[in-house]
Order: structure tokens, then sequence, then C-alpha cells
């Protein structure tokens, strides 16, 4: 069975969206510190904080257009396709990380990154 075009495609804007919205969220948390106060006073001040963020508000916004977005691929794409294919989130996550939030990738995480591609051919193979 080959992926339609319109499964893949849904599946593009998923990954797209999923990414997106993941690195608002930690654009938006990189302005806060964890607080002081302890217990559930911590942690609330802490979700408030979050919760001002415009990052964080699109993020959420983005993240739940994925989710309908998502739930229209699983709706035409069997689950023990989906669930391999949706590891291909983590990649682009790392690749997000990287160049937008300048963050530090060690050899270690890429060659995960490969490992994570050959399990995606190696499962998917059949469908592609």
């Amino acid at each position: 069975m080959l992926l339609s075009l319109k499964s893949v495609s849904l599946f593009g804007i998923a990954m797209a969206l999923d990414t997106l919205g993941n690195v608002l969220y930690k654009k938006g948390m990189n302005h806060f510190t964890v607080s002081s106060l302890s217990g559930w006073q911590g942690y609330w001040t802490t979700i408030k904080q979050a919760l001002s963020s415009k990052y964080v508000f699109i993020g959420v916004s983005v993240l739940i257009l994925e989710a309908i977005i998502w739930l229209f691929f699983l709706s035409i794409t069997p689950l023990n396709i989906a669930a391999p294919l949706s590891s291909a989130n983590n990649i682009f996550i790392l690749l997000a990380s990287s160049w937008f939030l300048k963050e530090r990738v060690g050899k270690k995480r890429w060659i995960g990154v490969a490992l994570i591609i050959f399990g995606m051919i190696f499962v998917g193979s059949d469908y592609v």
C-alpha cells in the first residue's frame, strides 16, 4: 500500500506545525525562570508566566491545529504506518532547535538522527 499524496501532505503539515509549536514553546519559556516558591505556589507562578507569553499562546494554538491535522492523517493512514513515521518529529525538532534557537547538538544526537532515519526507512519502505 502506497501512501497517497493527501496522506503525505497531511503528514508534512502536521510535522511542520508540531515543530513550530515546540519551538514557540521553548522561545516563550526562555524568558522565564523557575519560581523560587515551593510546592503548588511555585508551579502556579510558572504557569501564570507561561500563559502570559505570546509565544506560548501561539504555540498552543499551533499545536491544537497540528492535532486536528494529525487526526485527519490518522483517518486515512494505518496506525502501524503513522506511529513509526511520527518519529520524524524528533529529527525536525532537533534541526529547528539547532537552527532557530542556536542550541548545541552533539555527535551522539546526530548519530541518533541517523538511526531514526534508518528506522523510518526500514519500517516504512513498503509504504512510500
